[in-house]
């Protein structure tokens, strides 16, 4: 395993470096956007940093720009695939004792990793970015550690779901495949929900209980769902892997 996992670091270092460097580049972003906004006659950076975080335009620009970047990282993710859809690579791969496993495991390790760097350089540089505002205007800024480690669990989530049909169908179809699977899926609801009157009644009831969590009535749930949803997606991360496994030979006869 150790073997592949090498092969797949070296094989994809610049997504490794994109998790490490895209989150500072994020923040310089969100600086540079503001000194565009409010740099003028009689500039100081006690006062730029107090008016940015007067308005609140900060706050929202950050985690705006931080999602970009994480789309960003789910294409670069694919390419963690594409690089060895070769039939003749990959049945060399499967001839290998637990060559499949390894394969797959390499893979699933590497963007973990990539992930992982994003979220601990996010988490790095907004302590370091609240630091010098805090010294040079003496103001709290709002922190996102609680957003950030959502936001590495949700991409963990999603990308067991993409990780399937890409090794199943490649990542030239496997998206489309994918977003056929949820169009269809919503369709299959939508109807379900106009002719089964008890699928209305329990769409209305969970539509209400969200509604209740949002409004701050059920905090002991909402607790829980958040202290479970980590949990939940590394169980679903692996589960993935598991399915991959399983599919990857499947995907191997459609490769050129």
């Amino acid at each position: 395993m150790l073997g592949t996992v090498y092969k797949e670091l070296v094989q994809n270092r610049f997504f490794l470096l994109c998790g490490l460097f895209l989150p500072p580049l994020v923040y310089a972003a969100a600086v540079l956007m503001g000194l565009i906004m409010k740099a003028g006659a009689g500039f100081t950076w006690t006062d730029f940093f107090s008016g940015f975080l007067a308005d609140g335009v900060l706050f929202r620009i950050v985690p705006v720009v931080l999602l970009a970047a994480y789309f960003g990282m789910r294409l670069l993710a694919a390419g963690v695939f594409s690089q060895d859809e070769s039939r003749r690579k990959s049945v060399m791969m499967a001839a290998v004792p637990d060559g499949t496993a390894r394969q797959i495991y390499g893979k699933y390790v590497v963007v973990f990793m990539a992930c992982a760097l994003f979220f601990v350089s996010a988490l790095f540089t907004d302590s370091f970015f609240c630091w010098i505002v805090f010294c040079t205007t003496g103001e709290m800024t709002p922190q996102l550690q609680p957003l950030l480690i959502l936001m590495f669990f949700v991409q963990m989530f999603l990308r067991s779901f993409d990780f399937p049909f890409i090794v199943r169908f490649g990542t030239k179809y496997g998206k489309y495949v994918l977003m056929l699977f949820f169009i269809l899926a919503a369709v299959a609801c939508i109807v379900t929900l106009l002719y089964v009157p008890v699928f209305d009644k329990i769409i209305g009831a969970i539509w209400d209980w969200c509604s209740r969590l949002m409004n701050g009535e059920l905090e002991e749930e909402a607790l829980f769902i958040l202290s479970a949803f980590p949990l939940t997606a590394i169980a679903a991360y692996l589960i993935s892997y598991r399915i991959s496994c399983k599919l990857w030979l499947k995907g191997v006869a459609h490769y050129e």
